[in-house]
C-alpha cells in the first residue's frame, strides 16, 4: 500500500465552502428603528451592510434608514467593502 497515494488525495481534496446563519431573534420596545440601531442590537460591525428579507429579493438598509418593523422581519448582513456577492458569507439576524 503506497503512502503517497493518499497524500496525492489529500492534497487534491475541493475545498467546501459552508455559511453559518445566526438565527438571532430580538425584541424592539418601538416598531420603528433605524438601520444603525438594529446592527446594535445584533451586535453587528458598524461597517457591516445591513439587509431586509422581502418576497421579491433584499432591500438594502443605511445605518440611517428608518426602518418599520414588522413581527418575523428577517434581515442579514455581510461585510459592505468586500466586493462579495449577496450569496457569499450572509449572517442573518431575526427580530
Amino acid at each position: 500500500m503506497s503512502h503517497g497515494k493518499d497524500r496525492q488525495d489529500e492534497d487534491r481534496s475541493p475545498k467546501i465552502r459552508v455559511t453559518v446563519v445566526s438565527a438571532n431573534r430580538y425584541a424592539f420596545d418601538t416598531e420603528v428603528v433605524t438601520g444603525r440601531q438594529i446592527k446594535e442590537k445584533a451586535n453587528l460591525p458598524p461597517d457591516f451592510a445591513l439587509y431586509r428579507r422581502t418576497r421579491g429579493g433584499n432591500e438594502s438598509i443605511r445605518d440611517d434608514d428608518t426602518v418599520e418593523l414588522h413581527e418575523g422581519d428577517h434581515f442579514f448582513a455581510r461585510p459592505s467593502a468586500s466586493g462579495r456577492t449577496l450569496d457569499d458569507d450572509q449572517e442573518e439576524v431575526s427580530r
